[in-house]
């Protein structure tokens, strides 16, 4: 059976937006697990001793109930070039465990920090993040992207972001792109020329 993963961001001892990630295990129980009712996203956080200081990423795996509980200290990559690619028939609607497909493409473009998808000329998200881009001051955020990110699901309830499609050909009409997922909010100082940023 296929396994799901759940990343949710540990700062300073505090689980962050749990909220969010109980959506989402919702979600994923209402379309693949029907009959079971979802487990409690911040019972299962309870049961461990979370580290008190710095940023580190709890990660739950799961089926039907979670099979494994890990914490583990957070490295942030330094992103700032992306490669374009087809997603073709890739389908990351739900957010499965395994995720070596990704690892794949992305040492198919070593010229490249990372890579956006898109399918069909629409952009979509990249391996690790939502996006969001800049445009006369207004951030935007693709309208079908390939996953479901609590991040972009609470920028968009708090209406710091906006829907469209962002379509490859005019990518070079927006002023910045930046990755947002739970270790990497929306904000300028985190964001990346995108002139500078599609290789």
């Amino acid at each position: 059976m296929f396994s799901f993963l759940e990343t949710i961001c540990i700062s300073k001892g505090q689980a962050q937006h749990v909220d969010y990630h109980q959506m989402r295990v919702n979600e994923t129980f209402d379309a693949f697990f029907p009959a079971w009712e979802a487990f409690d996203v911040m019972e299962e956080i309870q049961k461990i001793e979370l580290p008190k200081e710095g940023i580190h990423r709890l990660r739950i795996i799961y089926a039907e109930d979670p099979q494994k509980i890990e914490v583990i200290p957070y490295e942030l990559k330094n992103i700032q070039t992306f490669a374009l690619v087809d997603s073709g028939e890739i389908d990351y609607g739900f957010k499965w465990a395994e995720r070596g497909f990704f690892k794949t493409i992305l040492e198919e473009h070593p010229n490249a920090d990372e890579v956006i998808f898109h399918k069909d000329g629409i952009i979509q998200d990249c391996t690790i993040a939502n996006l969001a881009f800049l445009k006369d001051g207004i951030w935007y955020t693709p309208e079908a992207p390939m996953h479901w990110g609590t991040t972009r699901a609470r920028l968009l309830v708090t209406d710091q972001v906006e829907e469209t499609d962002i379509l490859v050909s005019e990518l070079h009409q927006y002023e910045r792109i930046c990755l947002i997922n739970v270790f990497r909010p929306l904000s300028l100082e985190n964001s990346i020329v995108i002139t500078d940023a599609i290789v």
